[in-house]
């Protein structure tokens, strides 16, 4: 299991939740979200809030991505082996 912070391209459909992804041109299916929460990791450190989603993409692979509430950016988090 790897931990990334690369940023993603995310399709969103009903309730902002990941349709696809895309990193380096590569685009992915989601086929399943498993889990979903908010996180507002190190707060005392000025962290901003984000919201995690723990997904299984049409490729096979899990993986977890987050939105950052602050910079409304998408994140990939970690690769489940």
């Amino acid at each position: 299991m790897g931990k990334f912070f690369r940023k993603l391209k995310v399709q969103c459909g009903n309730r902002h939740w990941p349709l696809s992804i895309e990193a380096d041109q590569l685009r992915v299916g989601v086929e399943t979200i498993l889990e979903s929460w908010h996180d507002t990791g190190c707060w005392w450190e000025g962290e901003s809030e984000k919201v995690f989603y723990r997904i299984c993409c049409q490729d096979g692979g899990v993986r977890e991505i987050f939105y950052d509430l602050s910079s409304r950016e998408w994140f990939l988090y970690r690769i489940y082996d």
